[in-house]
């Protein structure tokens, strides 16, 4: 059975993967996503996001 033996450019490439990878899992964890959010109610009502606890939604009017 043949070893595979990694060279200096493998491990340079693992190693950048590894950190392309944290630095994404780290941006997704730690920076929200911005933009309109559904919290479950229907596209008419408008939803504001509070600092802490429960969101606040009122309902939009038409016309």
């Amino acid at each position: 059975m043949n070893r595979l033996y990694l060279r200096r450019d493998d491990v340079a490439g693992i190693f950048l993967t590894a950190v392309v990878l944290a630095v994404i899992v780290f941006v997704l964890l730690f920076f929200p996503q911005t933009g309109q959010q559904n919290f479950g109610f229907g596209p008419e009502w408008q939803c504001a996001r509070m600092g802490e606890g429960d969101p606040i939604c009122v309902a939009g009017r038409k016309g």
